[in-house]
Parts: C-alpha cells; sequence; structure tokens
C-alpha cells in the first residue's frame, strides 16, 4: 500500500511542483506576462515538436500505432463530448456560457501535462501511447472545441471547413509527427549535430510547459457563475476519466493503455482553450476558472487514480 501510494506520488508531484513554482514566480514578479507568452509558443512551436519527434523517430514503427486503442480513444471522446454538450445545454441555456463550459469539460492539457504524465508513469510505453493521442485522438480534440464554440460563439461566426481544419494541418507538433514517422519508415537517420540539437530543444518542453502553464493561471473570484465552473472541473478531472477506464476495462484494454486512457480524460482544462474560448465570442469567465480548478483538482484525483489503479493491479 505505501508504496503504492509512494509511486503515485512520484508520478505526479514533480510535475505540479513544478507547475505551481511557475504559479509562484509569476505572484513574485519574476516572470512577466511576455515571458509566459513567448515561452508558451517556444515549447508549442520549437520544444514540444522536438520532444515529439525524438520519441517517434527512435521508436519501433511496427509497434507506433496500435489502431484498436486509438480508435476506441477517438470513440471515447467524441462520445464524451457529444454526452457533455447534450445534458449541459439541458441546463445551460446562455450559449457563450455553455461553449466555455462544454470547451472546458472537454479539452486536457494533454501536449503539455499529460504526455510527460503518462512518460513519468509508464516510461517508453507511454511515449508511445503518448504519441498515438497527439497524433491521432488530438486533432479530433482541436476539431470539437472549434465546433461547440463556434455553434455558441457570441460573435455570430459560422463554422467552415477553413476553420476547423487549416489550424491543424499547420500545427507543428502535426508536422513533427508526420516528419518522425517519415523518416523513421525510410530509414533516414539525422546527422549527430541535428539529433543532438533536436534532443537539446527536447530536454526543454516539460519544465517550460510546466513554468508556463503555472505562470497563466489566474483566479477572477467568485461569482454566480462559479458553481458552473465547479461542476465542469470535476466533470473534468473525475467524470470522464473513470468513464473512460471503465468503458476501457469492459472492452478488454488493461495495463497502460488504462492509464493513457485516464490520463487523457482527467488532466486540467488546457490554458489554450481558455484563449481560445476568449476569442470566438465564449464566457471568458467560465473558461479561465475551469482552467484554475481543475489544475488544483487535478493534483489530488490524478494522484489518487493511480493509487487505485495501482493497488488493484489495474496497471
Amino acid at each position: 500500500m505505501i508504496n503504492n501510494l509512494i509511486f503515485s506520488l512520484n508520478t505526479v508531484a514533480p510535475l505540479f511542483i513544478v507547475l505551481f513554482l511557475g504559479y509562484a514566480l509569476k505572484k513574485r514578479g519574476f516572470l512577466s506576462d511576455g515571458f509566459v507568452t513567448s515561452g508558451n509558443k517556444l515549447v508549442f512551436y520549437v520544444a514540444l515538436p522536438a520532444s515529439i519527434f525524438q520519441s517517434i523517430h527512435s521508436a519501433e514503427i511496427s509497434g507506433f500505432i496500435d489502431w484498436g486503442f486509438a480508435l476506441f480513444a477517438v470513440f471515447a471522446s467524441v462520445a464524451g463530448f457529444i454526452a457533455i454538450w447534450a445534458i449541459s445545454a439541458l441546463f445551460i441555456k446562455d450559449k457563450p456560457m455553455l461553449g466555455a463550459f462544454v470547451g472546458g469539460a472537454f479539452r486536457g492539457n494533454f501536449a503539455f501535462l499529460g504526455m510527460p504524465l503518462l512518460i513519468n508513469l509508464a516510461g517508453d510505453a507511454g511515449a508511445a501511447r503518448a504519441a498515438i493521442i497527439l497524433a491521432i485522438v488530438i486533432p479530433v480534440y482541436n476539431v470539437c472545441t472549434v465546433l461547440v464554440l463556434t455553434a455558441c460563439s457570441g460573435t455570430g461566426r459560422k463554422i467552415g471547413f477553413l476553420t476547423i481544419f487549416l489550424p491543424i494541418v499547420k500545427n507543428p507538433v502535426i508536422i513533427a509527427i508526420i516528419a518522425a514517422i517519415v523518416l523513421q519508415a525510410l530509414g533516414i537517420n539525422l546527422p549527430f549535430i541535428l539529433s543532438r540539437s533536436v534532443g537539446y530543444s527536447a530536454n526543454m518542453a516539460t519544465a517550460l510547459a510546466l513554468i508556463c502553464i503555472g505562470a497563466g493561471i489566474s483566479f477572477q473570484g467568485f461569482d454566480e457563475k462559479f458553481k458552473y465552473a465547479l461542476v465542469a472541473s470535476l466533470i473534468k478531472v473525475i467524470a470522464l476519466p473513470v468513464a473512460f477506464v471503465i468503458t476501457g476495462y469492459l472492452i478488454g484494454f488493461r495495463d497502460y493503455d488504462l492509464a493513457a486512457l485516464m490520463i487523457l480524460g482527467g488532466i486540467p482544462s488546457a490554458i489554450a482553450g481558455y484563449a481560445m474560448a476568449v476569442q470566438m465570442g465564449s464566457d471568458g469567465y467560465i473558461a479561465g476558472t475551469i482552467v484554475v480548478l481543475s489544475t488544483l483538482l487535478s493534483a489530488f484525483s490524478l494522484t489518487v487514480f493511480i493509487y487505485v489503479m495501482r493497488v488493484t493491479g489495474l496497471i
């Protein structure tokens, strides 16, 4: 029991310690808003693609994509998205609030937080599953987020093909994944200088991403909308991972596949989702508060989930 608890804490706590270090540094004035903005861009456009490229390029291509896992993860994600939207629409009539609620309760920060957590938990096996999720599942998340924010927008935007798919095609993570798969399949190795440079860039991804996430957290206070943000946060960090794991287990997934599904469902809401919600006319207070609450709650929920799954032999 104690060993499983220590394992769970060792997996989750270091990530959140660095995350809250970023929050503390921002509060103390060590980090500026400009640093956070530039740091997020550096992670998204350089460090994270380098990390993904390195993981995939060094893996066995034959074992890279488990289509059964990938298809189930997509199905579970879309089903969760539809269920959240359909049920919440019965209770939330204000469209900008509804869009922020659904986006916050559905979209998690997998690239910046879920991937390092999964690698901490499962090593190379976790990296392989993280690459599958980033390559196949996260683009689906992006499409769903754009759909709900556009449909519930307060700006009167229309849903168009380019609005949904152009950002996915231009996504540097997707480009890195495709490049790594092609080079690996052709048996082409990078020259030592390039390989070492990619490695250096990849090494800064996790720490910088976590610091920027923490520094970007802000809380706008309590009002009558707070209860909606709390419900969305509980859906994000408890209801979704439980649903993903139970359904995955019944279908036949075991071990680190279940861990990957739990993390996919249970990671906190993405700060990028907040920025997108504001840009597209959704309720900024709801979106921002969901980010804060889900981040705080997930530090405990993820630890508990990993502990329970270890004790019960699921991982």
